[in-house]
């Protein structure tokens, strides 16, 4: 099962290209892999069977099982039809589906475990090929839970200053994505105002891991 891409922050190389903005949730890397021969022997697993977090399978006594129950009583049986139905996954075996854990509280990859938590998708693998490219992405799951689409334009230094001062109200930044030679690409953008609470909380060392 595959691991998220890390994503690097912006540069001025950005600037002038065409990309499609999502809202970065503030929450933990969550992975599930649907399996398409599963998907068809088991009509209760609706293919997924094997979750992660960003580095390590999730097992029964991990904080983060938790998210296998919300993963599977949100997204199973919509994705199963989307991936069994939609041309775009014709002939893929195996995909692998990224989610954002969190909860009201939840900051910099801490959540308070006594309170609700929920998942949103912000992404999907296919195996062998490549990550879906937005337009897709929005199109193919336009009825299922995933991160808010925020714009599609041209990245320049007033763009990357309306993401920094938080103009939108976002609570972490933005993740830009753009799509070169069938290829896609990314890089963040992240809120001041985020990046002062994470300098407050662990100190600067920390926050410029970000």
């Amino acid at each position: 099962m595959k691991a998220y891409t890390s994503i690097p922050k912006w540069s001025e190389e950005d600037f002038g290209k065409y990309v499609f903005g999502f809202d970065k949730i503030d929450g933990s890397n969550i992975r599930a892999e649907w399996d398409r021969k599963l998907s068809k022997k088991s009509r209760f697993t609706y293919g997924f069977k094997k979750f992660g977090t960003r580095n390590e399978l999730i097992h029964q006594n991990s904080p983060f099982a938790e998210a296998i129950g919300i993963f599977e009583n949100k997204y199973v049986e919509d994705l199963n039809k989307i991936f069994m139905d939609n041309k775009l996954f014709r002939g893929v075996d195996r995909i692998t589906v990224y989610g954002e854990f969190f909860g009201e509280n939840s900051f910099a990859g801490s959540h308070v475990w006594t309170e609700p938590h929920d998942i949103q998708i912000f992404d999907v693998f296919l195996y062998k090929k490549n990550y879906v490219p937005p337009t897709d992405f929005k199109k193919a799951f336009e009825w299922v839970d995933t991160v808010k689409f925020l714009f599609n334009l041209t990245f320049d230094s007033n763009v990357q200053k309306m993401i920094e001062k938080n103009a939108m109200g976002l609570k972490e930044g933005v993740v830009c994505k753009w799509v070169e030679n069938g290829r896609v690409h990314m890089f963040k953008v992240k809120t001041e105002q985020w990046l002062r609470k994470v300098k407050d909380l662990y100190g600067e060392a920390k926050m410029l891991e970000y």
